[in-house]
């Protein structure tokens, strides 16, 4: 690599751009690192010379290529940031330091993380310094062979582990793939052989499938310009990585891999993108459940491109059909923003940053190195999966997410109050995990509050940020605060029956009777729990000691809060017929919660508002004749 080199790839992408400063820098840099050498025993410069290579292959701008020239100039010599300041200006410098700043690690303690998060923490303010430090890793993984196994193993799995995600989230798909593969090859040298051997024994056994898929490349063009569809047709590349973990996570044999052989079609606009994918189904049969449409769904790094596998004479192929503007954004990612929108004031670069300032959040929420790593490494490299809103909006989710982390992606308020789900019009539970194309509905109350067992099952680091957040302030709250509860006596605004003799004795509704309001009953006394509720005409109360029995019935009330709970079977739309129900006798619901109780039932309670014993009255009898509703009580625990 020559410095020649470099400045005819920036003039190819850029006329206009500012040569001399990039020579300045060149120079610069040669000088300071005249006397040092690699451990390939190249000169220091070749180094930072094929950094700024790679970000000029990304079309980044001069002065990000200058700063890749210098950023290690300050680590590595005695120049200061106060003279690449003076002689190159702010904004040079700061990404010098900013580059300069983040130590190689190993995420094995605080200081570690530290490491991480300063990356990440300077990659908000300017993302052009992670963009320099990836570039970075890659040419030292590219040379990594003239370090210590042990160091090789230690980098490789960081590289996997934490840079390689970086790049796809950041949508640099050429970046993440090389630094994939250099690190596969690496850390499972034996796996590694293994797949190139059998890769090239695939290429020399199928030379005859290669000629027909040139002959397929011919044939698309060809039909495809007679329908007046400018296209242009790539073979796309194959990465022995991503093929690993395709056949480990679909459990499937090499030769099984759709995308061993492959076609890329770049067209104009996504209306064209659409009527290629018609015509390629229409002239050879689709694959079941190989299709995927990115354009309307776009994956959380932003990538977009439809991708369907057919059978061509009798081999699978896949293709890849996207816009210009999509394949400069899925093998540039966030670096193609500066040819498109500049450094900022685009909503979708601000898309592709707001990850970031997540985990950052997370970050200042735990101390603890392995349960942040763990997050990272979920919201960075994890499955994702797509569930929409009841509008049709698509929601991005880690695989394995639950409803509070739904509800915590659409707003930290409707997370906060949360307290229920409906799922594909169905009651479901807010532990109940995710899965693509679910429809979510969250059911929201006041008066409900984040939990501390909700850490337990989110996934997604804005939720876990946001819950520890919550639950931090309001364990700040003093204890006499809150509401007390005697187990002895019960609430005089809250009882809904009087009990002979026994003014604001402790009751409960017997479970083998269920009594309603305009139901004779009878307590019962069952000791230092107080009383149990029956209706006088109750089996098991006839089976019971007389001498216990004590007069009760219930009260004349108004504007009386009460809990009632109803139990049926579950089906589509059962909550909303309930809840519309209890709305249609002209009642205010607090609250609702429902849960699965075993044997395809639910248990859904309302807290609601009744005037009068004769509005109990009715909104049971209501509930009663609602399609699948087994039992309808108060529930006056």
């Amino acid at each position: 690599m020559k410095l020649k080199n470099l400045l005819e790839k920036v003039k190819q992408n850029n006329p206009k751009a500012d040569l001399e400063l990039i020579k300045k820098a060149y120079e610069f840099s040669r000088r300071y690192h005249e006397n040092q050498r690699r451990l390939s025993n190249e000169p220091y410069i070749i180094h930072p010379l094929n950094v700024a290579y790679i970000l000029a292959e990304l079309n980044l701008d001069t002065k990000t290529i200058s700063a890749a020239l210098l950023h290690d100039a300050v680590e590595d010599t005695n120049l200061t940031i106060n003279e690449i300041k003076k002689e190159f200006g702010e904004e040079i410098s700061y990404l010098v330091d900013g580059v300069t700043k983040i130590k190689e690690f190993k995420y094995k303690d605080i200081q570690d993380i530290e490491s991480i998060r300063k990356m990440m923490l300077a990659s908000t303010e300017d993302i052009r310094v992670i963009l320099i430090k990836l570039a970075d890793k890659l040419h030292n993984m590219r040379t990594i062979k003239y370090l210590p196994e042990n160091r090789q193993k230690e980098i490789s799995q960081g590289v996997l582990d934490i840079y390689a995600p970086l790049a796809y989230r950041l949508g640099i798909a050429k970046v993440k793939s090389e630094l994939e593969d250099l690190a596969f090859e690496v850390l499972y040298p034996e796996m590694y052989k293994k797949f190139m051997d059998k890769f090239m024994k695939f290429g020399k056994n199928k030379v005859q499938r290669e000629i027909e898929i040139l002959k397929l490349k011919h044939e698309i063009e060809k039909d495809l310009k007679s329908k007046n569809i400018e296209v242009k047709v790539l073979g796309r590349p194959k990465h022995l990585y991503s093929i690993y973990k395709k056949m480990i996570t679909k459990n499937r044999k090499f030769e099984e891999i759709h995308d061993l052989l492959a076609l890329r079609i770049i067209t104009d606009n996504i209306k064209n993108c659409y009527e290629i994918l018609g015509i390629i189904h229409n002239k050879w049969k689709p694959i079941p459940g190989e299709f995927d449409d990115y354009i309307a769904m776009p994956k959380v790094n932003m990538y977009q491109s439809l991708h369907t596998a057919v059978i061509v004479n009798d081999h699978p192929v896949e293709f890849q059909i996207r816009t210009k503007e999509m394949d400069e954004l899925a093998e540039e990612g966030i670096a193609a923003h500066w040819k498109y929108k500049g450094i900022s004031g685009s909503k979708r670069f601000d898309k592709k940053l707001s990850w970031m300032k997540e985990i950052l959040d997370w970050k200042r929420e735990t101390s603890d190195p392995e349960d942040f790593i763990e997050s990272l490494k979920v919201d960075l490299f994890g499955d994702e999966i797509y569930v929409f809103t009841p509008k049709g909006d698509v929601v991005n989710l880690p695989k394995g997410s639950c409803p509070i982390d739904f509800a915590y992606q659409i707003h930290s308020q409707v997370g906060e109050k949360c307290h229920g789900v409906i799922i594909n019009g169905r009651i479901s539970t807010l532990r109940q995990e995710l899965k693509n194309g679910d429809i979510v509905s969250i059911l929201t109350s006041k008066n409900s509050r984040p939990r501390r067992d909700w850490l337990k099952i989110v996934k997604t680091v804005k939720a876990k940020a946001k819950i520890k957040q919550y639950i931090k302030s309001y364990e700040k709250i003093p204890v006499a605060f809150m509401k007390q509860k005697s187990p002895l006596k019960k609430d005089v605004s809250f009882s809904t029956i009087k009990i002979n003799g026994y003014e604001n004795a402790d009751y409960k509704l017997a479970k083998c009777c269920n009594p309603i309001p305009g139901d004779k009953i009878i307590a019962y006394f069952i000791g230092a729990k107080g009383f149990s509720i029956h209706k006088i005409s109750c089996k098991t109360l006839n089976l019971k000691e007389k001498k216990r029995r004590v007069k009760s019935d219930w009260k004349d009330f108004t504007d009386l809060p009460l809990k009632l709970t109803v139990i049926a079977n579950d089906r589509v739309g059962l909550l909303a017929d309930v809840l519309n129900t209890i709305a249609a006798a002209s009642t205010n619901i607090n609250n609702a919660v429902a849960k699965p109780i075993g044997n395809d039932l639910f248990e859904c309670n309302f807290n609601i508002k009744v005037d009068n014993l004769d509005h109990i009255k009715d909104i049971i009898s209501r509930i009663q004749k609602v399609r699948n509703v087994r039992k309808v009580f108060i529930d006056d625990s």
